[in-house]
């Protein structure tokens, strides 16, 4: 209680306009089509490292809410989601539109949303510590077993192919293995370049990844498209009332809870859980013929799951050091560059920062809930920027982004290699979660594994011997022969 105390104490005037300023960004960035939360908090990252911890803290943690909110605003309004979780939110939001109903469903979405964030803060605080203490008991051996049944999961939720997973995995581990051993200290895959003597820098990758990628893939589509002018529809002075907010209490609160629980499983996301609430909400209906017509039930379903995804995804992260999805990916290269590690001594080491991401989860979302109800006339005409302007804003600020931190134009350039690199998986059908998320837990993976086989005397025999171990790698060779089956099984399907 008294770090909490310490906390709220220290919550100023200050800490909270930039947690504002982070939550308006991210409901822009979501609302804005091509712009995804991901992107979003890529484009952040080099201007919170100029900031103290705790003001860079609750910056990300606020736009990471309200980007996982804006999403909802594009899919009711022009039906095109501004983020793949807000997909769900379009089956009934958009209907509910071309009713005319537009404002009760943006009102819903907005409503539905902030619960559904403050539920997974509340589940997220109750969980995070418990499991840390459990995972304080882990050695070296235990933790790469887990980081790689993480990474093996990962490979095999993200798309239809597990070998696509398990490649882009791969390449992100090799990108991680650039630099210097961390045990010995020798240079490795640097070619006698001296700016890669420190490995790549995550901003650089980040941005490029994310961010470029999608520049190269959104310009496939031509002039015209980037050209075309939006075409929204009347957004009406009907509000949403009370009655009908408290009259969705239950399919809230269970579609939080399901948005909670499914992001802590590392790379499942926002848009899983955002179908299997609207699909549990259509169950559970009493005239479930109505979904997809143009229902408040659906929009409540999905926007409370979407951002219940966030207080889940965190749970993983803050207490195993393992991110759950490419959000919190970011999140963990966030926080290292500030001095905080995550996993469990992050609890014993920097409980006021703990303490300070979960007060700027709950904060967040009445930030979002704020800024939604007086800015939302400003963030529909958002929606209506063309593509032919925003991007070249959007590729201005991945420059100067990935220059500022450093001054070094090698990362420029290796921001602009990583951004064909990421264009040439997104064009074959990979996906960037796996290779994010390598590239991220690869360095622990590795300094484990070694730590590992140091204290053994290099018996390879420790990771099986020690029990957790064992069943960890147990269960990553049977994720593996399960997406293997799957995988085989839709392709005979097809």
């Amino acid at each position: 209680m008294e770090a909490l105390q310490a906390v709220l104490s220290n919550i100023t005037f200050q800490n909270v306009l930039f947690l504002v300023g982070g939550a308006f960004a991210g409901i822009i960035g979501g609302a804005l089509p091509g712009i995804s939360p991901s992107m979003t908090i890529a484009l952040l990252l080099p201007m919170s490292l100029y900031l103290p911890p705790s003001y860079a803290i609750m910056t990300l943690i606020g736009a990471y809410q309200g980007a996982m909110y804006g999403g909802s605003i594009s899919a009711i309004l022009i039906n095109t989601p501004g983020t793949a979780s807000a997909a769900a939110t379009a089956f009934d939001g958009y209907q509910m539109a071309n009713n005319g109903k537009a404002g009760k469903a943006l009102g819903m979405a907005l409503t539905a949303s902030c619960t559904g964030g403050l539920i997974s803060s509340v589940i997220l605080i109750l969980l995070a510590k418990t499991l840390a203490n459990l995972s304080i008991q882990f050695g070296p051996a235990e933790y790469f077993g887990i980081m790689v049944l993480a990474l093996t999961l990962i490979a095999g939720v993200c798309g239809d192919s597990m070998l696509k997973g398990l490649v882009a995995a791969a390449l992100g581990l090799l990108a991680a293995t650039v630099g210097q051993d961390p045990v010995s200290g020798t240079d490795r895959l640097t070619f006698g370049i001296f700016d890669l003597f420190d490995g790549f820098t995550m901003l650089s990758v980040f941005i490029g990844v994310f961010a470029l990628s999608e520049l190269m893939m959104q310009l496939r589509a031509g002039g015209k498209v980037l050209n075309e002018p939006t075409q929204l529809l009347n957004v009406s002075s009907d509000r949403i009332t009370f009655r009908e907010y408290w009259s969705q209490k239950w399919n809230i609160l269970i579609s939080g809870i399901i948005g909670t629980f499914v992001g802590v499983l590392p790379g499942v996301g926002g848009s899983t859980a955002s179908f299997l609430a609207y699909a549990e909400a259509k169950r559970r209906s009493k005239y479930p013929e109505k979904f997809g017509t143009g229902i408040i039930d659906g929009v409540a379903a999905a926007e409370s799951a979407n951002n219940g995804v966030c207080g889940g995804a965190l749970v993983p992260m803050l207490a195993l050091g393992i991110p759950g999805d490419v959000v919190t990916a970011i999140l963990v290269g966030a926080f290292i560059a500030h001095g905080l590690k995550p996993g469990p001594l992050l609890f014993s080491q920097h409980i006021n920062d703990v303490y300070m991401i979960y007060v700027s989860l709950i904060l967040s979302c009445v930030a979002v809930l704020i800024l939604g109800m007086i800015f939302l006339p400003l963030f529909v005409r958002i929606v209506k920027i063309r593509k032919s302007i925003l991007f070249p804003c959007v590729f201005i600020l991945c420059i100067v982004g990935t220059y500022s931190v450093r001054s070094n134009l090698f990362d420029c350039f290796m921001m602009f290699a990583f951004g064909l690199l990421g264009y040439v998986l997104r064009c074959y059908k990979f996906q960037l979660a796996p290779f994010i998320i390598a590239f991220v837990l690869g360095p622990e993976a590795e300094l484990n594994f070694r730590l590992a086989l140091r204290i053994s005397g290099n018996n390879y025999m420790t990771f099986l011997e020690k029990p957790i171990c064992a069943t960890l790698l147990a269960l990553t060779l049977v994720s593996v022969y399960f997406f293997a089956f799957r995988s085989r099984k839709q392709k005979k399907m097809a």
